[in-house]
């Protein structure tokens, strides 16, 4: 069976019911896949509130700001595999460092320079969902390149 990655931006896990709706539509595709990586950016307008917030105390917030982007991803990752896990499918969450990507340290502009597939691979082994933080750049930086 293949590995399946599926991707959900802000808008999709903008709300709890949503988050929900999400969770049902990864258990659907879970039952014909053994494998199943589920990739998620911040819910709703989370990143644009945070952005302004950091504006008004810092205009070149530099890696503070990378920090503070990375809590909206973190929110969403952990509740959707809270409502994953409440239906019964064993899921993990990861950020992006735990599930083995390493970027260049370049802030707000991160190139991903290596992604190392044995933490991810490991879940997967163990008949887990995993849940990773991903903003959609970064993602699509991500094409190609193998688990």
């Amino acid at each position: 069976m293949a590995l399946v990655v599926q991707k959900y931006g802000g808008t999709s896990v903008a709300s709890v019911d949503r988050i929900r709706k999400v969770a049902a539509r990864i258990l659907l595709t879970e039952e014909k896949h053994q494998h199943m990586v589920v990739v998620l950016s911040a819910m709703g307008n989370t990143t644009d509130t945070l952005k302004k917030m950091a504006a008004q105390l810092d205009e070149e917030p530099g890696r503070e700001w990378d920090m503070l982007a990375s809590t909206g991803e973190q929110v969403s990752i952990a509740l959707l595999a809270m409502a994953l896990r409440q239906k019964g499918c064993d899921a993990i969450s990861l950020t992006g460092w735990q599930a083995g990507i390493r970027t260049e340290s370049t802030h707000s502009d991160a190139r991903i320079e290596h992604i190392d597939p044995m933490p991810i691979r490991k879940h997967l082994d163990e008949g887990k969902v995993v849940v990773v933080a991903g903003h959609a750049p970064c993602v699509s930086r991500c094409r190609g390149l193998t688990l």
